[in-house]
């Protein structure tokens, strides 16, 4: 395992922030990444963003702690660094949905294979809400239920899902998967 975590010094939202990397691959960093119970949506291209309580965890779970300047080095090293104008961007929110008794639809606001994904989605519709978000290669849902939301059957290719706890599902897919 090659994942790294340089120090919290990074000042957002009242917290101190570090970077998660792999200098190995981004199946590695995602895979480490879901078993930190991290969102998928905050994948910056080649690095999670993480606060310094996450950060201990990491190094818990067996990341290695190293200086920024290593972190930056060893990605680049990898071929895994992506210069600003290549990573993602921001997250744009396309769609709201509140609790309405029956699944929304999301057709219209989603690449069809997103949507397709959706159907699997098993949530009691009178209390869940569902947002739908976009960004420069990516789009994603995000199904939260208190009363327990939950995927049944096999999510077509291209799409990724992170489950939080029973009660959030995120649904993405890459590069527009079908717009």
């Amino acid at each position: 395992m090659a994942v790294l975590v340089d120090e919290a010094i990074w000042p957002w939202r009242g917290a101190r922030w570090a970077h998660l990397v792999s200098d190995v691959s981004v199946a590695e960093l995602h895979d480490f990444a879901d078993r930190l119970g991290l969102r998928r949506m905050s994948f910056q291209g080649d690095h999670y963003d993480v606060p310094g309580s996450v950060r201990a965890e990491a190094l818990e779970m067996g990341a290695e702690a190293v200086p920024g300047r290593d972190l930056v080095r060893r990605l680049r090293g990898a071929g895994l660094r992506l210069a600003s104008a290549e990573r993602p961007g921001r997250w744009e929110e396309v769609g709201r949905w509140t609790a309405a008794g029956s699944s929304p639809d999301v057709g219209r606001v989603v690449p069809d294979v997103l949507a397709g994904a959706f159907q699997m989605v098993v949530a009691d519709w009178t209390t869940a809400g569902t947002v739908a978000f976009r960004r420069r290669s990516e789009s994603a849902l995000v199904v939260e239920d208190d009363a327990g939301v939950s995927l049944v059957g096999s999510l077509p290719d291209g799409v990724e899902s992170r489950h939080h706890g029973d009660r959030m599902v995120e649904l993405l897919v890459v590069d527009g998967g079908g717009w």
